[in-house]
Formats: structure tokens, C-alpha cells, sequence
């Protein structure tokens, strides 16, 4: 009977061990996808060479990754003075999602409840939320604030007046160079 109890243990463990998880659009503070930090420019067209990929250089030398049937992914943009170093990836689809769970669906509180609100820089249209555990960082919408705070610039914003059902407008990564 014990051999029946280790045999069904060893067996759901092999299952369990075995399944890998998908990572496609996983954004971690180690990788976006199948994108490290290791990753140069010029890897790109070889790590999205896949059919359901479509991978378009810009002008301006980015790279935005469109899924089969046209839709917009992300956007890979190199360095200023290195165009084979990525700079920062902005993401278009709202499967993009970090470990703790934030994604263009998000809301300013989701992103409070989940990480710990480092600067808010106040720009003319938007405010842009940077947070301490990660080199992510969140656009919002200026429309969604309170009319005090949304036609300054010179103001510095505290968390608490950006309201919490605000949504994510912009969602963006940069590794630390």
C-alpha cells in the first residue's frame, strides 16, 4: 500500500515539475518574454522570427512587435549613444503583466496595493508613477486628477492626490544601465 502512496507521489510530483509555465507576457525586473537584459537589438529578429510575430523597424531604429492578425505588442526602443543596448520597452497589450499582477488594465490603486510608490513626476498631460521595487513605470492621465493639481506643472504630486480609480494609460520598462 506505502508503494502505491510513493509511486502516486512521484508521479504528481514529474507532472507538476514538468509543466512549464508561459512566460510570453511576463514582466519581470529579469526579463519581458523572451527579452533579457542580455538581449541587443540585433537578437530580435531572431527571437521574434515565429509565425504569429511580426517584428517592424522604425526609422528612428525601435522595434515594435505586432501579433499575427495586426495587433501592437510592445515597442523596443535602444539607447541614445548604444543602438544595440535596449533602452525601454513599452507595452501596447494589456496581457503584458508584471509578477504582481499590474497591467494596462490596472488602476493607480492596483499599482499602490501592489508596489510602493516611489516619485510621481508631474508632466503637462500626464504624471508618470515610478515605484521601488522595479524599473517599471505607469503613465496616467492628467483628465482623472482634481482640477488643483491637473493644470500645474510646478506642483509636486503626493500619491494620495492621485485618485485610485485611475486608470493606466501607458505602461513602460527600463532596465537599469
Amino acid at each position: 500500500m506505502n508503494r502505491i502512496y510513493i509511486l502516486l507521489l512521484i508521479l504528481t510530483l514529474s507532472i507538476v515539475s514538468c509543466s512549464k509555465k508561459d512566460t510570453t507576457f511576463s514582466v519581470t525586473n529579469e526579463a519581458v518574454g523572451p527579452v533579457t537584459k542580455a538581449t541587443k537589438m540585433s537578437d530580435l529578429e531572431t527571437i521574434f522570427s515565429g509565425p504569429n510575430d511580426s517584428l517592424v523597424k522604425t526609422e528612428a531604429g525601435n522595434y515594435i512587435l505586432y501579433e499575427k492578425g495586426g495587433n501592437d505588442l510592445m515597442k523596443l526602443s535602444a539607447k541614445k549613444n548604444d543602438k544595440e543596448v535596449i533602452d525601454h520597452i513599452q507595452f501596447y497589450d494589456d496581457r503584458y503583466t508584471t509578477d504582481k499582477g499590474i497591467s494596462l488594465k490596472s488602476t493607480y490603486q492596483d499599482i499602490q496595493n501592489a508596489y510602493t510608490v516611489k516619485k510621481i513626476n508631474n508632466m503637462i498631460d500626464f504624471v508618470i508613477v515610478l515605484v521601488e521595487e522595479s524599473e517599471m513605470y505607469f503613465i496616467i492621465d492628467k483628465k482623472h486628477l482634481a482640477s488643483e493639481v491637473r493644470f500645474s506643472t510646478s506642483s509636486r504630486l503626493e500619491p494620495m492626490q492621485v485618485p485610485g480609480e485611475a486608470p493606466i494609460k501607458h505602461f513602460m520598462f527600463a532596465w537599469p544601465l
